[in-house]
């Protein structure tokens, strides 16, 4: 085993062995072989537990079993005890998701802290099975029928090449000792009732079926890979990203295939579901405005587009005065230096008015309704703020961050968008300040 322990390490390219791991321990069967094998392959590691307090004196056990664990093969040792219970009710999650929260958050602490380059567990093929039986009945996509990845960012799982049955003839053959979890044995979790009672059946009709399931979801990763690829291209000719916002053509959209399928695939890391995608596509006609919200982002239909921002906190401030070379409101910073000359050609984040006809302290502050300025180019005619941004197409959603300079009561610059006409560079300007923004959000 320890010749296929190597081998599927240096296939899948999960690190090489003069970097320093850290493995997640239980003290079960699945971890302390990993121990072993780590140990006879000579590779730099040391071991983490996490105790949970879920079983009283049988997680306690568990700790000093995995202390001795870490003696006996001469490594470092972090041992941590989570109020598991208190965290889930705390938080409205469920025991075991708790217990993933609390565990990986630690594991990830320790592992920075202590330069190790990446986290290993001890999942496998039957694991993988389990969590794509799981993904199943929820209904899933692509990601989902891959389960477990082999490498996933610093987490790594050596061990998805071997069955619980082969890992359980290794310590067998090898005389070792693991910890029971008398929890594994009921049928109150999910798993453990697929364990128990699902995959024995598919087990009868196929003796092999985690293997199978380890093959499937390797065609299905690499399937996956091969398909982004390709979709990326489409994005560029949809998809337009700012620092800001997302915006995606719908209309373009429509003129290729499969456009819910793509339209999943971008929404998904901001936190849209399958169903919230095909919600969005069913309403693609409804009235500009429509809104829909993940748990970080909001969407908003515009015109021939979808505008996708982050969901933005509470404003923790209305307004700042600007008395200094710099001031900052809502993760917006405004700096300013006087210029001898100014650039035509600079960016909008950039604004060049004249000095003197300013009157320190100036505001920084969100624009309101009933706003009105005089749109640089439309001759000292006097415009809404909000009929402005519906001229120039500003996306709905990102009205709410929209900020406006104000002088004595008047708005000297629509901050990124448009200066005011009665401030701008004259031909007998004297003193040129130049604003910038500088964007911490």
């Amino acid at each position: 085993m320890l010749e296929a322990f190597l081998r599927y390490i240096n296939e899948k390219q999960l690190f090489d062995g003069t970097q320093r791991l850290l493995l997640a321990v239980s003290g079960g069967l699945d971890s302390v072989v990993l121990v072993r094998l780590c140990f006879e392959a000579k590779l730099h590691f040391d071991i983490a537990h996490c105790n949970f307090q879920l079983r009283g004196d049988e997680s306690d056990q568990d700790a000093v079993f995995v202390r001795a664990l870490a003696q006996q093969h001469g490594t470092g040792f972090y041992e941590q005890r989570f109020d598991t219970k208190v965290f889930a009710q705390t938080n409205g999650v469920s025991t075991q998701m708790a217990a993933r929260t609390l565990r990986y958050e630690w594991f990830e602490q320790i592992r920075t802290q202590h330069g190790y380059d990446y986290l290993l567990t001890a999942h496998h093929q039957d694991d993988l099975l389990e969590t794509i039986l799981i993904n199943l009945t929820r209904g899933t996509g692509l990601a989902g029928l891959h389960g477990i990845l082999p490498k996933n960012g610093t987490t790594v799982r050596p061990l998805l090449f071997a069955t619980r049955a082969q890992i359980q003839q290794y310590a067998s053959q090898h005389d070792l000792s693991w910890r029971e979890d008398s929890s594994n044995a009921t049928t109150d979790y999910v798993r453990n009732r697929l364990r128990h009672e699902v995959v024995p059946v598919l087990r009868d009709i196929n003796p092999q079926v985690a293997a199978a399931a380890g093959e499937l979801a390797e065609r299905v990763a690499a399937s996956e890979y091969i398909l982004q690829e390709a979709n990326a291209q489409v994005a560029q000719k949809v998809i337009t990203q700012t620092d800001n916002y997302l915006k995606i053509n719908y209309e373009t959209l429509t003129q290729y295939a499969y456009s819910v399928e793509r339209l999943a695939q971008w929404l998904a890391p901001l936190g849209f579901g399958y169903a919230d995608t095909k919600r969005i596509w069913t309403q693609r006609d409804a009235a500009v405005g429509k809104q829909f919200l993940s748990s970080t982002h909001l969407l908003v239909k515009d015109r021939g587009a979808w505008v996708v921002t982050p969901r933005q906190a509470p404003s923790r401030a209305r307004e700042v005065l600007f008395e200094s070379k710099s001031v900052e409101l809502d993760g917006l910073q405004l700096d300013w230096e006087l210029v001898n000359e100014p650039d035509f050609n600079a960016p909008p984040d950039i604004a060049y008015l004249d000095a003197d006809t300013l009157t320190w302290p100036l505001t920084l502050r969100p624009w309101r309704e009933g706003d009105w300025f005089c749109p640089l180019g439309m001759k000292g005619k006097k415009q809404k703020v909000s009929d402005f941004l519906v001229n120039i197409k500003h996306p709905r959603n990102l009205k709410a961050s929209v900020y406006v300079l104000e002088n004595q009561g008047e708005i000297t610059w629509i901050a990124g968008l448009r200066i005011d006409d009665r401030y701008k560079i004259k031909k007998n300007t004297k003193n040129i300040l130049k604003f910038l923004i500088n964007s911490n959000s």
